[in-house]
Order: structure tokens, then C-alpha cells, then sequence
């Protein structure tokens, strides 16, 4: 029957993309061709966000779809977990998640999705999506990640920064690794360090973002005075360290959902990027954490400037390094409350099934669009069931308007680490005198 509806598509002059078969939970395209690129993109132009199909059409980037060896999802204890969480939350008018009965913040953990059944005629469901993909994140409990970050501008690499994200987060942990302790309130804790290059080591940034309504509290160590400076909300929408990228895009969001208006537009089939399309084996500790692997063994997978008489966008993904593979996601809108907050509207792709944020679209205030955000990654699942759904081999940020973009590559590090426990990670590394310690 799909090769009878193929060949109709065909006589009809349709392309066969049009059709889409679901399998196993997720989308596998019944007929796509080997290389999308400038000279047939136009007959799959659904498939892209406008920012990407933009670059594919003007010769920048060369897409090869394909299909995935695996079900790329979350582990079965966090997915019945958050089945028990369905009608107990809501959303406030001021954008805070809280307990459906009382109306209150609630400031003990939660793990599993807080909105399990998603209802796209809420006027809440565009807060809702994003309240899903923060406790997805969560599920990690905590992070030590090796970042490095690269300047590409048109000819090539510009210049680079080294070091490690590290991660805290009081909501969102499973069943007997929560930390009961929280006086602060902290939703999560958050620490960059820079480490190298000699001239940048010890600039660091750190951020609390608290459970309640207060506004995030920043910290940015400055070189020149040899001094923390605590800086305001709307910095993490500052340049980081002069980059195309800035804090609150991390992951692609970053920041306290109240800080924005949240609102659903939509929904679409997109190419996602896959740096594998099987599933990488991982190492589990005996303390739960997953070391992470990687499918590749440098800072970052092969770039586009790498290939000899390569013509198209220098940080565009080499051909064929990359699987592209259709999946269903929400369009999520989010349009900043500060008027000092540095950028216009955003808009976001979240896959339905797993909340991953796929791609972003970031418009200036003025209405102009600006930079586009993509995150690329791959599967692993350890034999107990953890998986690293939601992590981020790489995210690209992506300047059109100046023609430039950054990096933020993971890299195989003894440091990598994800679903790190209490025992490894506390709320004293993320302590004002510990930051001092180790800046600059």
C-alpha cells in the first residue's frame, strides 16, 4: 500500500515526502532523497524551519535525510512518573508552575513531566511545553560538561574557548536522589569556567535561578578589576565572552519561564539532526552517572570549511557527517516581558515526543530576523534503563545578519558526566567563594 500511495504522489507531480508513515512512536519519511540541497530544496520546504531552508537555498548548508536505529525517547520510570503528574499543576498568570489545588509555587521536587497530557487549545499550552522540556532537563540532577566554544566566521576558525558546564538541579530528580536541603530555593544552579586559552582561564559566569517569583541572581568574574561583579536578569542575554550566543539559549532555554510570554502557534514535521543514526553504548558508574560518549573524537564533528573546495557556509556540517530525520514538533513563541532584555521574539521547535528544543529562530526588536539556534546530538542508553535524551553533542548559534556563528561542541572529556548524584556534586561548588576560587 505505501508504494502504490509513493507512485500516486508521483503521477500527481507531488513529492513523496508529503506522505509520512509513523513508526515505533516517531516518523520515518516513506521516500526521501539521498541530498537535499539548493537544487531541490524547494519541494521539501515544509521540512525546514524558514531559517534553515533559507541557508540550504542559498548553497550554505547540504542536508542528507535518513532514518534512525533506535527509538529515540526517555526512559520508561520517568515517562509512568509523569503520568502521575497529570491534573496536578497549572500555570499562574505571571507564568510561575504551580500546584493546581492551591495556586501556590511548588518548592519540593518534581519529577516527571509536570503536564504529561498537552492540550493545544489551553491558552497555557505554549508555557506548558516549555515547563516539560525544563523537567526533562532535570531529570539529569546534575551535569559536568567539557564546552568548548568556537568563533567560525566565513573563511574558517577565528578562535576558540575552552572549559566546563556545570549544572545543579533541585527539581526534577528521581526517587531517592533528591536533596532535601534547598534554604535558598534554588530551581538550578548553573557554573561556566573557562579553563583555556592561558589569556581567558578563570573568566567565569555563574547564575542561580530561583523556585519562587525573585529574578535570577548572576555572578560574572572580571578579569580587569580581579573582582565578582553580580550582574542583572537581562545580562544572560548578553554575548557571552563577544560569541553569537548568550546564556538564557543554552539547550535552547535557559532562563525563569516567568521572564517571558509563552504562547503555542503551531505544529510541523522538521528534519532533526542525529550525529549517529545508531546508538552509542555508554558507560555507567557505579555511582549512576553516565560517562558520555561520543560518535566522534574531536572538539566537533567535520565542518563544512574542512572539505577541500567546499563552497557553501564554513560552519555547516560536512555532508554526510549528519542524519536528518523527520519528527514532529510544537512551534512555542516566547516574546521577553523586560524592555531591556536584548532581543524580540523567539520562536521555538519542540519535539513532541521527547521536548527536545530542536531548532530556534531569534528576532531582533525591531521585527528583523537575526540568529538561529540548532542543537545536534545522538542516543545512548545504559543497561538500567538512563538514557541521554535531551543532551546536546553540539549547538550551533548562528548570526545572519553579520555571517557568523559559535559553537558550543561537547568533546570526549574523563570530565563528561550526566544524571550526576548529590555525593558528586553539591550546592558548595556553586558557592561565592568557591566561584572566586576558581576565576581568574
Amino acid at each position: 500500500m505505501k508504494r502504490i500511495m509513493i507512485n500516486i504522489f508521483k503521477y500527481l507531480g507531488l513529492p513523496a515526502l508529503v506522505f509520512l508513515i509513523g513508526v515505533g512512536g516517531y516518523l520515518q519519511a516513506a521516500e526521501l532523497p539521498k541530498v537535499i540541497d539548493k537544487t531541490n530544496c524547494d519541494q521539501y520546504k515544509d521540512l525546514f524551519i524558514p531559517a534553515m531552508y533559507l541557508a540550504v537555498e542559498r548553497g550554505g548548508w547540504i542536508i542528507n535525510p535518513g532514518t534512525i536505529n533506535f527509538k529515540y525517547k526517555h526512559e520508561d520510570k520517568f515517562v509512568a512518573a509523569s503520568a502521575k503528574n497529570a491534573g496536578k499543576f497549572d500555570i499562574s498568570p505571571e507564568g510561575d508552575l504551580v500546584e493546581k489545588a492551591t495556586g501556590k509555587i511548588p518548592l519540593y521536587n518534581i519529577y516527571g513531566y509536570p503536564f504529561p497530557d498537552i492540550d493545544v487549545k489551553d491558552p497555557k499550552a505554549g508555557a506548558k511545553i516549555i515547563a516539560n522540556f525544563n523537567w526533562q532537563v532535570y531529570r539529569f540532577m546534575g551535569s559536568t560538561l567539557r564546552r568548548p566554544l568556537l568563533w567560525i566566521n566565513p573563511s574558517g576558525l577565528e578562535r576558540y574557548i575552552d572549559g566546563v558546564d556545570t549544572r545543579l538541579y533541585m527539581s526534577g530528580r528521581p526517587p531517592g536522589q533528591e536533596i532535601k536541603r534547598n534554604p535558598d530555593l534554588v530551581l538550578t544552579y548553573q557554573f561556566q569556567n573557562v579553563l583555556q586559552p592561558m589569556t581567558m582561564k578563570g573568566t567565569n559566569t555563574m547564575s542561580y535561578i530561583y523556585m519562587d517569583k525573585r529574578d535570577n541572581t548572576n555572578y560574572a568574574y572580571v578579569p580587569a578589576i580581579r573582582r565578582i561583579r553580580q550582574t542583572g536578569s537581562t545580562t544572560r542575554s548578553d554575548p557571552y565572552m563577544g560569541s553569537d550566543a548568550w546564556n538564557d539559549m543554552n539547550f535552547g532555554w535557559a532562563g525563569k519561564d516567568r521572564s517571558m510570554k509563552w504562547k503555542y502557534l503551531g505544529e510541523k514535521t522538521i528534519l532533526a539532526p542525529f550525529t549517529s543514526p545508531n546508538m552509542i553504548p555508554v558507560e555507567e558508574l557505579p555511582d549512576g552517572r553516565l560517562a558520555t560518549k561520543y560518535p566522534y573524537t574531536g572538539m566537533v564533528f567535520k565542518l563544512g570549511y574542512e572539505v577541500p573546495g567546499w563552497k557553501g557556509d564554513a560552519w555547516a556540517p560536512a555532508p554526510g557527517v549528519i542524519t536528518y530525520v523527520p519528527r514532529k514538533v510544537w512551534i512555542v513563541e516566547q516574546i521577553p516581558k523586560d524592555p531591556y532584555y536584548n532581543w524580540g521574539t523567539h520562536h521555538m521547535y519542540v519535539d513532541q515526543e521527547t521536548y527536545t528544543v530542536w531548532y530556534k529562530e531569534v528576532y531582533e526588536k525591531s521585527g528583523d530576523f537575526r540568529t538561529w539556534y540548532i542543537t545536534f546530538l545522538h542516543y545512548s542508553e545504559s543497561q538500567s534503563g538512563k538514557s541521554n535524551t535531551g543532551d546536546a553533542d553540539a549547538m550551533f548559534f548562528i548570526d545572519e545578519k553579520v555571517h557568523h556563528a559559535t559553537i558550543s561542541s561537547s568533546a570526549p572529556s574523563t570530565v563528561d558526566h550526566i544524571y550526576v548524584p548529590a555525593s558528586k556534586l553539591t550546592t558548595n561548588y556553586f558557592d561565592v567563594n568557591n566561584f572566586l576560587l576558581l576565576s581568574k
